[in-house]
């Protein structure tokens, strides 16, 4: 295994924590009661959004890399 294989494993395995951690921003788990919902479900958007970005740029730049 050469370093970019495990920093592509660390950045997919990060990547998928940050989209759990906006599902439960959108659920209401991870924010304060006095949190507006609507802020809420757009901030968790925001972050679920941002880690499927990076999980599929790292998947994607892994493929280019292998060929």
């Amino acid at each position: 295994m050469d370093i970019n294989t495990v920093l592509g494993i660390v950045v997919r395995v990060i990547s998928a924590a940050v989209m759990l951690v906006g599902v439960l921003v959108m659920f209401g788990l991870l924010v304060p009661r006095y949190f507006p919902d609507e802020y809420r479900l757009i901030m968790g958007a925001v972050v679920f959004l941002y880690g499927l970005y990076r999980f599929v740029l790292t998947s994607y730049r892994q493929k280019r890399r292998e060929e």
